[in-house]
């Protein structure tokens, strides 16, 4: 995960993330309570669950999904991908820097209090 613009660089406004994301690779659904988030594919296919809607697409696809809204997003590909990702307002890298600091003893459990903690909460698969 490559930070290119930070929340203290940007006065709290947004942060901009690249990240590579590995085949077949991707969040469970889950809502942001604070952020808006937006991707932008810069190598690979990506499908992008945001509420209602699913998108697929390669390189150049854009997609927006407002706070609030469950959404996810998943490689479908089987060779990796690049990301951008872009939060408004900033400051989500704070939650990938806890996720990191557990990342030997990463439960989902764990995972789950340290996305409630940022305002994130993951929604259970559909039976």
């Amino acid at each position: 995960m490559n930070v290119k613009l930070s929340s203290e660089e940007s006065g709290g406004e947004l942060t901009v993330i690249e990240d590579l994301i590995p085949p077949k690779f991707g969040p469970p659904l889950h809502v942001h309570s604070r952020e808006n988030e937006t991707y932008y594919v810069l190598e690979g296919e990506f499908e992008f669950a945001c509420g209602d809607d699913t998108v697929r697409g390669g390189a150049g696809t854009f997609v927006h999904a407002p706070r609030g809204l469950p959404h996810r997003y998943l490689n479908v590909a089987d060779t990796p991908g690049r990301l951008l990702f872009s939060f408004t307002p900033a400051g989500i890298e704070r939650f990938f820097g806890d996720l990191t600091e557990q990342k030997d003893h990463l439960t989902p459990a764990l995972m789950s209090t340290i996305a409630a903690k940022h305002g994130i909460t993951f929604i259970p698969p559909k039976a």
